[in-house]
């Protein structure tokens, strides 16, 4: 019985460690891509017409991020009331960062639903089926935009 026991936790060990290196190894990598150029394929996928840059104020009023904390953020949105159209890329200081970013985005998209539900269908549309959130090593996205997917591959190819 005792043998049998010992047989029972070596196998535990042997996939508790399967399964902490798979785990290790399905994280994304560090990317060493400059903020600038990853930037420029992102926004090559989407047209800009119907938005803004941000400044620092607007990012924290839009976000509540801290602009200072971050490696980089660029923040492009909507240049009207009525647009609902955005593009956020972050490049994080620490990894640890991502999951209160990915909460600022998650507290903008709701925000903007409520903000157009009952009568923005169009806007309503873009945020609900054309919004994309990708966080992949220390850099996040945020796209709500007809070209969401082509936005987010171009991100991905750019790291």
């Amino acid at each position: 019985m005792k043998a049998l026991l010992l047989e029972i936790a070596r196998w535990a060990v042997a996939l508790a460690a399967v399964i902490s290196l798979v785990l290790m190894f399905r994280s994304a990598p560090i990317s060493d891509a400059d903020p600038v150029a990853v930037r420029a394929a992102a926004t090559e996928q989407m047209d800009l017409s119907q938005v803004l840059e941000a400044d620092n104020q607007m990012l924290r009023r839009l976000y509540g991020l801290d602009p200072a904390a971050y490696e980089s953020i660029h923040l492009y949105y909507p240049a009207t009331n009525m647009g609902a159209e955005e593009l956020l890329i972050v490049k994080l200081a620490s990894v640890d960062q991502a999951e209160a970013v990915r909460s600022a985005i998650d507290a903008r998209l709701q925000t903007q639903k409520n903000t157009f539900d009952g009568y923005g269908v169009e806007q309503t549309d873009l945020l609900t089926n054309h919004a994309a959130v990708e966080v992949r090593g220390n850099y996040v996205l945020f796209v709500v935009s007809r070209t969401a997917d082509q936005v987010r591959q171009a991100f991905l190819d750019a790291l």
